[in-house]
């Protein structure tokens, strides 16, 4: 699930993934990094700078496949979760 706020005047805060979630039994198939890629294809050809996301500190797996794409935290929080951010 992303988000796009085109009334949001904080350039850094228009283009959210709110959610991205593979189920467990479907992971380590390569789903993951397909549906990421094309999300960010997607957020890209419609104008993004970047996208922020924010996920729990602990959660390691998708830690590394947000790491993999160029995503780093930021030292904000969203909450309990850890905030991250791609610059396209």
């Amino acid at each position: 699930m992303f988000a796009f706020d085109e009334n949001n005047e904080d350039e850094d805060d228009k283009y959210w993934l709110w959610r991205f979630m593979i189920d467990e039994s479907w992971q380590g198939r390569g789903y993951g990094k397909a549906a990421l890629s094309e999300i960010i294809r997607y957020f890209r050809e419609n104008g993004a700078d970047q996208i922020t996301l924010s996920t729990k500190e602990e959660n390691s797996t998708a830690l590394a496949l947000y790491h993999q794409f160029g995503f780093r935290e930021n030292g904000e929080m969203n909450d309990e979760e850890i905030v991250l951010k791609l610059f396209l």
